[in-house]
């Protein structure tokens, strides 16, 4: 998931809204920036309703789907880490640049984004604007308290980060979601209608992910070592101890020493000046993300809300072709969950499922990475779904 870190391009980004200074990890200890590295692919890396009396005596009570969703109770939000990269317009255009919000995958943070926006920034084009966040329990953002750990509060903690960078009331953004990210970006769209005009789902369907597939068989009996996972600490004395405690932090076939040696090769991991060294893989954040976000059934949940919402925006699948090895959204005919699934829910003109020749799991980046800069382009200026859409 995917995810993981890019090269430092000399961007210069500041948030319009006052901008949360890096947030402690536990123990409260504070996460610098890394420096970033590109990243290489990797394999991993309560709702309201009406019933009761109403239900029995045949009573409908039932709302506007706007008004229902509006209506259900919210968690409170966490402040997220972020960067805000102001976009430009022609010399000749009026107002502003419309908005891209970009939510990263699993063991991945806000990083994984930056040689798309360098991409736009060094353009002579117009540019949009960019909102890149860490989710709760990914980068520089703690996980905080565990039981509020769900796809409604990351969904929650995006929503709330958008209203603070909004530069004009009832604006609508462009929602960018990356592999488990499409999935929390699609409980936006489902909580927060009418606050996004389009949603791309970047390589991630809706089916329910199986932990044995990834991590092994005995997974089905040991699930993750959440004891292990909250012991381990954002930062240590040295490099070597950093990586040792990421071994296997979260349980057997979780963080084997060759996947942690390609974290620090990344910049996932890295070596502070003063000789310290820093993680910005949380095993917690990971354990909880897995397990409540890919392993539930709350993406079908999200679908099938949009589905019956005037409001749900433009839907986008931009992904992988299935024979390319790494992609997370087949398009699974007859399987619950799927691609074929996910647009049979739809008009056919609201989705757009579209496959890029030669991508990977990280779409946006290379080879593709020009493809996917001349597509959000168009999509965030024009409203035009990709031009080599599956017909």
């Amino acid at each position: 998931m995917w995810g993981g870190l890019d090269d430092a391009l000399g961007v210069s980004v500041k948030p319009k809204a006052p901008a949360f200074a890096p947030i402690p990890a536990n123990e409260g200890t504070t996460v610098p920036e890394p420096p970033r590295e590109r990243e290489s692919f990797n394999l991993f890396g309560g709702f309201s309703f009406f019933g009761g009396l109403d239900g029995a005596l045949g009573v409908s009570s039932a709302k506007t789907r706007a008004e229902d969703a509006a209506d259900r109770p919210r968690p409170t939000p966490t402040p997220l880490r972020s960067t805000y990269t102001p976009g430009r317009l022609d010399t000749k255009a009026d107002g502003l640049p419309p908005l891209v919000v970009l939510v990263h995958g699993l063991e991945s943070h806000s990083g994984t984004w930056d040689d798309l926006v360098a991409r736009f920034a060094s353009a002579d084009a117009p540019s949009p604007s960019f909102l890149a966040v860490d989710l709760r329990g990914h980068g520089s953002t703690p996980v905080g308290d565990e039981a509020s750990f769900t796809p409604a509060a990351l969904a929650a903690d995006v929503a709330a980060c958008v209203e603070a960078h909004a530069r004009e009331a009832g604006t609508k953004v462009v929602l960018v979601g990356h592999s488990m990210g499409a999935r929390v970006a699609a409980r936006v769209c489902a909580d927060f209608p009418g606050l996004v005009s389009h949603l791309v789902l970047e390589d991630m369907d809706a089916r329910v992910f199986d932990g044995a597939e990834h991590f092994g068989e005995a997974f089905r009996q040991t699930g993750f070592d959440y004891d292990r996972a909250r012991a381990f600490r954002q930062n240590a004395a040295s490099l070597e101890a950093m990586t040792r405690s990421l071994t296997n932090a979260a349980g057997e076939g979780t963080f084997d020493k060759a996947r942690v040696d390609g974290f620090v090769t990344r910049g996932r991991v890295f070596a502070t000046s003063a000789g310290r060294a820093v993680s910005l893989i949380q095993p917690l954040g990971f354990c909880l993300a897995f397990d409540r976000v890919l392993a539930s059934e709350d993406a079908r949940e999200a679908f099938s809300r949009m589905s019956r919402n005037a409001s749900t925006p433009e839907i986008h699948l931009w992904r992988a072709p299935e024979d390319s090895g790494e992609s997370c959204a087949a398009l699974a005919p007859g399987v619950e969950g799927g691609v074929a699934w996910i647009t049979a829910q739809f008009p056919h003109e609201r989705v757009h499922d579209c496959v890029f020749p030669g991508a990977g799991h990280s779409v946006h980046r290379q080879p593709t990475a020009d493809l996917f800069e001349r597509a959000l382009r168009e999509l965030a200026f024009r409203g035009t779904p990709a031009a080599f859409e599956r017909k």
